[in-house]
């Protein structure tokens, strides 16, 4: 198993850098003999975070991008079920990746709550709630 660092998966994903993108494919062509390729959730989250802040890309395709990592045959992604269950809460709610992802991991920890200044997080996921 080898893993995966968060420029890898925007090489794979956005293929906009010729040279590093032949490499990265090669890599993931590869990993049958060589992988899986792992991917842990830090790297998720600043994956997810990376597409919407600086790139601008939007939910859904943020969204096709997780669901095709964790559909890859020799793509290993840490706590796989609770990156499905972050991945649906996304899609049915306004609420972004990232913030799904920290609040459902501090709720497996035995968080009561997840405590943020985030209003709009706040009001989309369960568990998160508003410091006032």
């Amino acid at each position: 198993m080898i893993g995966l660092d968060t420029n890898v998966l925007l090489r794979l994903v956005l293929q906009d850098d010729e040279a590093q993108s032949a490499v990265v494919n090669a890599l993931v062509r590869d990993l049958p003999e060589t992988g899986p390729g792992y991917i842990n959730s830090i790297t998720l989250m600043e994956f997810a975070w990376f597409l919407r802040k600086r790139l601008a890309v939007s939910r859904g395709d943020v969204a096709l991008a997780i669901g095709d990592l964790l559909e890859a045959g020799d793509i290993e992604l840490e706590d796989e079920r609770l990156v499905e269950t972050a991945l649906d809460l996304m899609r049915r709610t306004n609420a972004e990746f990232a913030d799904i992802l920290i609040a459902l991991r501090n709720e497996q920890a035995g968080c009561r709550a997840t405590i943020t200044l985030d209003k709009a997080a706040a009001d989309a996921i369960p568990g998160m709630e508003l410091l006032k």
